[in-house]
Order: C-alpha cells, then sequence, then structure tokens
C-alpha cells in the first residue's frame, strides 16, 4: 500500500510513505514512478517491505531509501551504460559491475582501488576482511602494490579510514661508521643475517643496506626491532676486524694482476707520503703489495685500516670488462686497359742484288720479325745436330711467337735474284676488372689492443756479402707480411659511443723489379686514424681513387713523324690503369652472454649457408659436434 501525504505526485513536495508486508516488486515499481528512473528487476528478487515515514521524502531520498530497503533484503543496485539500474542479488551483484573510485554514498555498491605505499598488500587485505560485508570482497596479492575493495558506499569510508591508518611508513633509518670494514663486505654480511634469521627471502623489505663509499659508512633501513637487532651485531663484527693480521690476500675476478699492481703502487706511494711526518716517507708505516699471477690474487701487508682502503679501491676497479666486435670491409675495384699497333717490316737484297738492308722493329711488339726472318733465310740443311744457327734461329721465332698479344698478321718470302721480304702487323686491345672484398674482422676487450692478419710472409733481402773471391758468399733477408692487417684499440665512452684506434694495411705483390732481378716490389695502401663511431653504426675510413695513364711510341726518327704515312714506321702502346678502395668498419659493443651469442650464431649460419650453397659434403655442425663441443651452436 502506497499513501500520498497530498493528493498531489509532485516530487518537490515528497511523498509519505507507508508500506506493511508489501512485495518488494510493488515497492520498487511506485518507486520507479516517483523518481523517473529505470529498473531492470532479476527474476530471483522477491521479499517484503515494512516501511514507515512520518514525513514527505523527495525523490533523491526517495532513490537512497530503496538502496537501503533492496540491503535489507540481500539485494543491490548496479548501474548500466545506458542509465539504467539493474536489481540483483548482492553476490551476483559483484561481478556485474558498478561505480570505481567513485564519491557515491549511502548503501550503493561500489569498488575502490586503494594503493599500498609502505605495508605489505596482504597484511592490509587480512586485517580489512573482518570489516567488509559479506556482500563485499577485498582482494590483494603479494608484489603488487594495492588492494582492491568492493563494499557499499557508506562502509567504504571507514574501510579507507582503516587502511589509511595501517598504511604508514614505520621504518627507522640508522648510520653506521665502520672503521676496520669495508662498507661493501658489511652490507654482504648484513644481508646473510637477514636470511639466516628466518624471514625467508624478505630481507630486502626488512633490512636494507645502503652502501656510502665516501664516509666509510652503512645506512640501514627496516623496522625498528629488525634495526636495533642487527645494528649491535654488525658494530662488533667491525671491532673485531680491527685485530685481524697485517697480511690479506684478495683473489681479482676480472682485473690481472700485473695491470692491477702499477695502479695500486701509485695509491700506496701517496698514502705513505700522506702518513709522513712533514710530508716524507715514514718507514714504520711501509706498505707492500704482491701479486700471484697463479692464482690472479693480490697480497697485502699493511695495518687493517690501508688494507680496507685498498680492497675497496680494487673493489671498484675488478669489474667485467665489455668487448667490441669490429668489423670491416675492404672494397677494391680495379681496371686495366692497353691497346697495341705495330708495323714491323724487314727488307734484304741477295747476293748479285743492289736492294739495301732496312728492317723496322719495335721492343714492344711481339713476334720478333728478326726472328721470324732469321728461322727463314738461314738453312743449314738435313741432319742438323740442333745446335746450328738454323737450330737456334728457329727456337728463337717460336720463343717470340709465345709472346704473341692480341691480332697478328703478316707475310714474308724471296725474290727472284735471292732476297729477302718480310711484313708483320699487331694489334692488341685488352680490358681486365677486378674487385676485391676483404671482410675481416677481430673481437677485443674494451681499452685492449687486438690484431687480425689474413696473407703472407714474403722474404725481403736486407744484405748480402761475396766474401773474398766469392768464397763464402751470403745474404740476410727479414720476412714481411703482406694482406690484410687490421689492428684496433676501441674504448666504450657514454652513450654506448665507441672510440677506436684503427690501423688498416691492404698489402700485396705487385712483381719484380725487372726481369733480371729477383727482388719483389710490393703494394701498400694503409690508413692509421681514431674515429668515433655510435654502436652498430658503419663508418667509412677513407679511400683512394687512383688513375694511371701510360703511352710508349716506338718511331724510326724523321719517318714516324710523317703524318699518315708514318703509321707505318712506328708502334704505339697505351695502358690505362683505375683503382678504387674503399675501407669501411661497423663496431658492435658485446656486454654479456647472450650478445655473445647472437654475434657467434649470426657468423655460425653465414658459414652454415655458404656451405649449403657451394654443396660441401664437410658440414661445419659435424666440425663442432667432433671437436669443439658435444651439440651444435643454435639461436637462442
Amino acid at each position: 500500500m502506497f499513501l500520498f501525504a497530498a493528493p498531489s505526485f509532485a516530487q518537490q513536495d515528497g511523498v509519505t510513505l507507508n508500506y506493511r508486508d508489501a512485495e518488494l516488486r510493488s515497492f520498487i515499481e511506485d518507486v520507479a514512478i516517483e523518481t523517473r528512473k529505470t529498473f531492470i528487476i532479476d527474476p530471483q528478487v522477491t521479499g517484503k517491505v515494512n516501511l514507515i515515514s512520518t514525513e514527505p521524502i523527495s525523490g533523491d531520498l526517495l532513490f537512497e531509501t530503496l538502496l537501503s530497503v533492496l540491503k535489507v533484503n540481500g539485494m543491490s543496485v548496479v548501474p548500466t551504460s545506458s542509465g539504467a539500474y539493474k536489481i540483483t542479488k548482492s553476490d551476483l551483484a559483484l561481478g556485474d559491475g558498478g561505480p570505481v573510485n567513485k564519491n557515491a554514498t549511502g548503501d550503493a555498491l561500489v569498488t575502490r582501488v586503494f594503493a599500498i605505499k609502505y605495508t605489505d598488500p596482504m597484511t592490509i587485505s587480512a586485517a580489512i576482511k573482518p570489516y567488509v560485508a559479506r556482500s563485499g570482497s577485498s582482494f590483494a596479492r603479494s608484489g603488487l602494490p594495492m588492494v582492491v575493495v568492493t563494499d557499499h558506499a557508506d562502509n567504504m569510508i571507514r574501510i579507507s579510514q582503516i587502511i589509511a591508518s595501517l598504511d604508514v611508513d614505520q621504518t627507522v633509518i640508522r648510520t653506521l661508521n665502520l672503521l676496520h670494514t669495508s662498507p661493501t663486505e658489511m652490507a654482504e654480511v648484513a644481508d646473510q643475517l637477514t636470511v639466516q634469521s628466518g624471514f625467508d627471502g624478505a630481507s630486502a623489505s626488512l633490512l636494507q643496506t645502503i652502501v656510502v663509499k665516501g664516509s666509510n659508512s652503512l645506512i640501514l633501513k627496516g623496522m625498528p626491532e629488525v634495526v636495533d637487532q642487527y645494528m649491535p651485531i654488525l658494530a662488533d663484527i667491525d671491532r673485531n676486524n680491527a685485530n685481524r693480521g697485517d697480511m690479506r690476500m684478495v683473489r681479482l675476478k676480472y682485473a690481472k694482476t700485473d695491470k692491477m699492481l702499477p695502479v695500486l703502487q701509485q695509491l700506496i706511494d701517496a698514502i705513505e707520503y700522506e702518513q709522513g711526518e712533514g710530508g716524507t716517507r715514514n718507514g714504520n708505516n711501509e706498505i707492500m703489495i704482491a701479486e700471484h699471477a697463479g692464482t690472479n690474487s693480490l697480497v697485502i701487508n699493511a695495518s687493517p685500516e690501508i688494507q680496507q682502503r685498498l680492497a675497496e679501491i680494487i673493489t671498484q676497479l675488478d669489474v667485467p670488462q665489455d668487448q667490441v666486435l669490429v668489423e670491416a670491409i675492404v672494397v677494391e675495384v680495379s681496371e686495366n686497359a692497353s691497346k697495341q699497333l705495330g708495323l714491323q717490316y724487314i727488307l734484304a737484297g741477295g747476293d748479285s742484288s743492289n736492294i739495301p738492308f732496312t728492317v723496322a722493329n719495335y721492343s714492344n711488339s711481339a713476334p720478333n720479325i728478326l726472328a721470324a726472318t732469321g728461322a727463314i733465310v738461314v738453312d743449314d740443311g738435313e741432319g742438323s745436330s740442333g745446335t746450328s744457327a738454323s737450330d737456334i734461329l728457329k727456337a728463337a721465332a717460336v720463343d717470340s711467337f709465345l709472346g704473341l698479344d692480341g691480332f697478328s698478321v703478316g707475310a714474308a718470302g724471296r725474290t727472284s735474284n735471292g732476297g729477302v721480304f718480310g711484313v708483320i702487323l699487331n694489334a692488341l686491345a685488352s680490358d681486365t676488372d677486378s674487385n676485391i672484398l676483404s671482410t675481416p674482422s677481430v673481437m677485443a676487450l674494451d681499452n685492449e689492443s687486438a690484431t687480425f692478419l689474413s696473407g703472407q710472409e714474403i722474404p725481403i733481402t736486407t744484405g748480402e756479402v761475396l766474401g773474398s773471391a766469392n768464397s763464402n758468399p751470403f745474404r740476410t733477408i727479414e720476412r714481411k707480411n703482406v694482406g690484410i692487417q687490421l689492428e684496433i684499440k676501441p674504448q666504450i665512452n657514454d652513450g654506448n659511443e665507441i672510440r677506436l684506434d684503427i690501423r688498416q694495411e691492404v698489402s700485396s705483390i705487385s712483381g719484380p723489379v725487372s726481369s733480371l732481378s729477383t727482388e719483389l716490389v710490393t703494394k701498400k695502401r694503409e690508413i692509421q686514424t681514431t674515429v668515433r663511431v655510435g654502436d652498430g653504426e658503419v663508418v667509412v675510413l677513407g679511400g683512394l681513387i687512383e688513375q694511371n695513364e701510360r703511352i710508349s711510341v716506338d718511331k724510326v726518327p724523321l719517318l714516324g713523324d710523317i703524318p699518315f704515312l708514318g703509321r707505318a714506321f712506328r708502334s704505339e702502346g697505351k695502358t690505362r690503369e683505375n683503382t678504387n678502395l674503399m675501407i669501411f668498419l661497423r663496431p658492435t659493443i658485446v656486454r654479456n652472454k647472450n650478445e655473445m651469442a647472437r654475434v657467434t650464431n649470426r657468423k655460425f649460419d653465414y658459414m652454415r649457408q655458404r656451405q649449403i650453397l657451394s654443396g660441401s659434403e664437410l658440414s661445419v655442425d659435424d666440425i663442432m659436434n667432433n671437436v669443439v663441443t658435444t651439440k651444435p651452436i643454435t639461436n637462442e
């Protein structure tokens, strides 16, 4: 039964409610008419309403009254995206959504996310659980600094106050000044003591240690009872270290003793100078340090305070060095072109002929016309022993034909009165292109030199002594490297920039000095520079574009200068050589084993693909399995 205080249904006047054992659905319908809101009622919504009001209730308070009536009956209202309200059981309303972190009031069902700053979220979730309504819920997960709570808006206010009172920073910070122990060493001891005391791996949150190397102190942060428990223990350990011996061995992890020792010796000289009176050395406080290369260790003989200072310096210097893979590409493109054109002739009369002897023969032309003519004219008859003049001339003619390049045409014969004539035309045009590509690569530690060489060692004569009457001749030689040489020294700077000291050499054998000498001429191209390049970037070191052109002319004086006809009395040769040499370089920083495996696998896969393309029966994987390791290298 729905009773009104006045016959008017105006919302601004309000309504007076009087319900006795009325159906819940009927009450929802009346509120919908009065508030002009749309309700979606779940079929499971049932119940009775007993509600009495002595004063008129406006539309907004009427909706809040509906929420309270539904809460009493175990129901909740969930707003939808369309603006309507869905009425269902409270345990089902948790998963149907609702406003999140909204400033709702009354009995509206809301969800709020609380950010936890100082306390364990699991602890807070367990603490507020008794205060969350049966129709609400709370959620927390270890490692996630937040708690999610779903409850009625009025109850959410109390829960937020409880969480605010629990989530406060109760830790304290204490400073422990160390006299005889390194703060780094003491921090390791504090961490081990915390784990051993049964905190189950949560030592980082219960007792945090911060190393202050400048003041040789250790900052402890944690709960007051935890800090008070361990601080006296750590102070006692520091006092006991004052009684340790004057000798201490420090084993290096990454650095080498032969490189660490000179640095420490300079520090020792400075410390002894400071401890001396009036700026002089004090023999009573002499510090000694020695190395043991077998175990890569340093032995320090000094007071505990000096041992501590030196050990701290060693710890800061003994760090793993990054590596740099330097890949170079040497490209040389060469083009050679040569042209020759020459005319040789011979004319001679017989014994009774008046024809004079005349010949045109050039050194840059083959075959030799004199050798060919001599083989025709001289004839010793049959049965010669092979050492006659005829045989020698024939052999010389054949040798001159072996040096023939290009195209030759000629004619020769005898005249009726015994004269001899011959003519040879020789023409040559040749082009030679070459493309030499070398890809040397080398891996080096940061600030360490590395060298790569691929080539030959050739002998170079440096001295020669014949002796008296050539009785005891001897020659001294020096071996010289010829090929591709790459020398680098990388330095990794801030921002993954690499400073490279580079020396790149490309050398080869050009040939002998002359046909009469066995001495060799070598070609050498070298670049020595220092560059800055980013990690993985390609930089060009330099290049050489060289062009040589050589023209040789052999001619008969005066006759060879006659226009047009002079070509019959001269031989011309022209050679042009173009060389283009470029050197590219790419450094890559390798910081850990994963990056090392990545660059190694890239090179390994390249060799594997090359073997597959070439059809090689010998697999690099088989070699790796049988010789290097028990399993092949695979990409991670």
